[in-house]
């Protein structure tokens, strides 16, 4: 996402059904809503259109943050990979967004619709209503509103319906005015993500021209000097100071309120310098806090989904927060709470990031079932006693599907993926390693199954 931009996101998804299901996500750069439906009411396994939806959305995510450079052709062969995975029984309307650079990509399969707010006007960017995969791009400018929509929805919010709500809103109100609608009608497909483009301020407080008050004891004004010095120093050498018994009593009196102005604006030109440096201080705050919580947030909501992306979060934000730390005064309010962030940051990371795991030798952290695909008796149990031996967590052994296979094979989840270099050098001190691979569905109930061969 570009640096002098902020985006802000709201979603409407309706409650699944039987045969329709719906789900509204973002990631970074990545926006899409999907919806899923059963053309027939044959039995299948139970939350199908669950399971089926998110391995879509998965496949989208790894595909898209794998492309080195994100352009209009590379965006959509991550989709065309990714939508080759529904089935032909399955009737599906997915929207895809992406912003890079300022650019928006767009891109729909099925029926769904793309529409955009910018000022007073309202359009609809890309629409399609048959199954042929529809792309589209276009440069975004500040305020920009974008609306992606699935079938249903659009179905039931009629244009005129959403221009009402769009009217001068956030798109949390927007989301808070139009899902009630949604829900009535009790339509599991519905799906809405509202995406709102809004510029940043530029930087308030450049590190290099911060101003510090000084007190110079030196009474010879410095060149290019920013202290206070130089505002008392100029008034002080024009005025003259008679020894106080030759003077009347009305010239002192003259004398003291003269003293008093300059100690007065002494304190005046004090208290405003202190003023803008408390003011720049907070702008400084206003501008680097949010986006280290935005970050951490983000790193929060991917959890569940994907571990090394919600690390690669919770890294953004720690650097954030390390390289503005000390803009801010040693023991204020300000600096505690860049360092409260900072912890929860670095707790996360610490206890989510599978390098950091894997760095530690922690190998109980991962699952992993043996198999004997070699029809050697007692093959896979002498695996696993090994594997045990090295600190893994063996859940049991079984056969494999077939006994000839040969060498060992190596089988891990995606999101553990950074396992593979450990197990296949822990299994090289007895075993020829011939086959790994970071293909395990990710709703398997273990996280990796080794394989002995002949």
């Amino acid at each position: 996402m570009p640096e002098d931009i902020n985006i802000s996101v709201a979603k409407i998804v309706a409650t699944p059904s039987q045969s329709s299901w719906s789900q509204a996500y973002n990631a970074g750069k990545l926006f899409a809503v999907l919806s899923l439906e059963k053309e027939t009411e044959e039995t299948q396994e139970k939350d199908y259109l669950n399971i089926l939806g998110k391995e879509l959305l998965e496949t989208l995510e790894q595909e898209f943050f794998t492309l080195e450079i994100k352009d209009l052709e590379s965006i959509k062969k991550s989709v065309q990979t990714t939508i080759k995975k529904i089935p032909e029984n399955v009737v599906c309307s997915f929207i895809i967004g992406s912003i890079v650079d300022h650019i928006l990509y767009v891109f729909i399969q099925g029926e769904g619709k793309v529409a955009l707010k910018r000022s007073e006007e309202f359009g609809i960017i890309l629409e399609s209503d048959n199954n042929e995969l529809k792309a589209s791009s276009g440069i975004l400018e500040e305020a920009d509103l974008v609306i992606l929509q699935t079938k249903q929805f659009k179905d039931i919010i009629s244009t005129n319906i959403l221009i009402s709500a769009l009217d001068h809103q956030p798109p949390s109100d927007i989301a808070e005015a139009l899902a009630p609608i949604i829900h009535k009608q009790e339509k599991g497909g519905a799906a809405a993500i509202l995406i709102e483009i809004a510029k940043k301020e530029e930087d308030l407080i450049p590190p290099d021209t911060t101003e510090q008050v000084q007190i110079d004891t030196d009474p010879t004004p410095k060149k290019g000097s920013k202290n206070i010095a130089n505002y008392i120093y100029p008034i002080a050498d024009k005025l003259k100071f008679p020894k106080l018994k030759t003077l009347e009593h009305s010239r002192k009196i003259y004398l003291t309120i003269a003293a008093v102005v300059i100690l007065v604006l002494i304190l005046a030109v004090f208290f405003a310098i202190s003023a803008q440096n408390n003011a720049k201080i907070q702008a400084a705050f206003k501008e680097v806090y949010p986006q280290a919580q935005k970050k951490y947030d983000e790193g929060q909501s991917l959890l569940d989904l994907n571990k090394n992306l919600a690390t690669d979060s919770f890294i953004a934000a720690e650097k954030i927060l390390n390289d503005n730390k000390n803009k801010f005064p040693k023991n204020s309010k300000e600096e505690k709470q860049i360092l409260d962030l900072l912890a929860k940051i670095n707790k996360e990371i610490e206890s989510n990031s599978p390098n950091k795991i894997v760095q530690k030798g922690d190998r109980s952290k991962i699952s992993i079932t043996v198999e004997n695909g070699s029809g050697i008796e007692g093959a896979a149990g002498k695996t696993a006693d090994f594997l045990k031996s090295k600190g893994y967590n063996v859940t049991g052994t079984q056969n494999a599907d077939k006994y000839d296979y040969k060498g060992v094979t190596v089988k891990v989840k995606s999101s553990e993926s950074v396992y593979l270099s450990i197990l296949k050098k822990d299994l090289s001190e007895k075993y020829t390693v011939s086959n790994t691979s970071s293909d395990l569905p990710p709703d398997s109930p273990i996280d990796a199954i080794i394989i002995i061969g002949k």
